[in-house]
């Protein structure tokens, strides 16, 4: 089942940044802007996250076959519906769909199921998903751009779709939740913390947004860095790949080190890499040390993605453990716009990337903050004791064991 859900989650990385491969063509067909047509990407990647909070919602209630049934279908419509595209507001109304209850169906639900088919190694689990991710990140966008090249833009969309369906509608059938429910009964027994879980789960999607505003700037800009370092174009593409590469493997390994040291503990360590390289990248000058910095990023970010979800399931109330993870998702994809834009924006007033890279790793520091405070209330607290089964807290139980105390000393 864990591999079910990671190949549906690479098909869903891989339909958010198909929009990248077909920009030129129909920047060629249709006369539209680049900046018209990335507002395409925005759209789906907004959607999504939205639809992960909506979509995590229903995973706690309903069978998650059903869901994933919904993360089936839709996009497989939706991109067969772009390839009879002819004006640019169907382009953004197929593209919210896609995200809203498409790929959203996909991302936060298949994340919150997959750690309860391996409950004794819940961060390898969804290290493995978040895995699939980068993948399909790299394939999906590589089988996309061969069936451009052969068949046209309409043609590719329609292979798409065909591929979209031939591939996620069995796995939808062949998913089931680790109980034969819903997500929310399968979940481990909740923890007890110093401070209420929803002052927990505000402060991870607080430290969430900087975390992936710092992840943002690298991964969105470090191709054109590359060109403006002298690089080749099919050389400084390649930065991006290393990194993805390299992103399969850390969100694996990470997801391994929480299992062992713990969810907020592996974060931490993953933030502070990240926000230390994406300082060092401005200053890097020749291939071999871009190269080696793109693939130790990707290393490190993406051990941050696979253990921010771990935290948020583990501070989530067992019965919304869907909605939660939905919810830290958004912001991530909030942080992660936020990053791509700065990044744009300071080069075109800079005209270099010092300031832009900076500025993430500026917000590197702010997630770090953020998560000492987590720390603090949780791994560096002592949790309060559970009442014992049955027993409610009142006045007057208090009132007796004090002077119960004071009888004996």
């Amino acid at each position: 089942m864990v591999a079910a859900c990671a190949v549906m989650v690479a098909m869903g990385f891989g339909a958010i940044v198909n929009i990248a491969v077909f920009l030129t063509p129909l920047a060629a067909e249709f006369g539209w802007s680049r900046g018209d047509l990335s507002l395409a990407y925005s759209l789906v990647t907004i959607g999504t996250g939205t639809g992960g909070i909506l979509m995590g919602h229903f995973a706690d209630r309903i069978p998650i076959r059903r869901v994933a049934l919904c993360g089936a279908i839709i996009p497989a419509a939706m991109l067969l519906g772009l390839s009879q595209l002819h004006s640019m507001g169907e382009l953004y109304v197929y593209h919210a769909v896609l995200g809203l209850l498409g790929l959203g169906a996909i991302m936060a639900p298949m994340n919150t199921v997959a750690g309860l088919w391996m409950p004794r190694n819940p961060g390898l689990a969804i290290g493995i998903v978040s895995a699939g991710g980068a993948f399909g990140q790299g394939v999906i966008p590589f089988i996309a751009r061969h069936l451009i090249l052969v068949d046209g833009w309409r043609q590719a969309y329609v292979g798409m779709a065909l591929l979209h369906v031939a591939v996620m509608l069995p796995l939808a059938l062949l998913l089931r939740n680790a109980d034969g429910g819903t997500s929310g009964r399968a979940m481990p027994q909740a923890r007890h913390y110093a401070v209420p879980r929803h002052v927990l789960i505000g402060l991870l999607c607080l430290a969430v947004v900087f975390c992936c505003m710092c992840m943002g700037t690298p991964i969105v800009h470090v191709a054109a860095l590359g060109a403006d370092r002298g690089l080749l174009q099919q050389e400084a593409a390649g930065l991006l790949t290393v990194m993805m590469l390299c992103g399969m493997v850390g969100r694996i390994g990470f997801g391994k080190v929480a299992d062992r040291i713990g969810n907020l503990k592996a974060y931490m360590g993953a933030s502070a890499g990240q926000t230390a390289l994406a300082f060092l990248f401005p200053l890097m000058t020749g291939k071999t040390g871009l190269y080696l910095l793109a693939g130790l990023f990707g290393l490190v970010f993406s051990g941050a993605m696979t253990a921010f979800i771990l935290c948020a399931r583990e501070y989530a109330d067992p019965r919304r453990a869907g909605f939660v993870i939905g919810s830290v998702m958004f912001f991530g994809w909030v942080g992660m716009a936020v990053g791509g834009w700065q990044g744009g924006v300071f080069y075109d007033l800079c005209g270099n990337y010092e300031v832009s890279f900076a500025n993430a790793s500026l917000g590197g520091v702010v997630n770090l903050l953020v998560l000492a405070l987590l720390y603090r209330f949780t791994v560096g607290a002592p949790a309060p004791k559970a009442p014992a089964s049955g027993q409610v807290a009142t006045p007057s139980v208090k009132l007796a064991t004090v002077a119960k105390n004071r009888s004996a000393q």
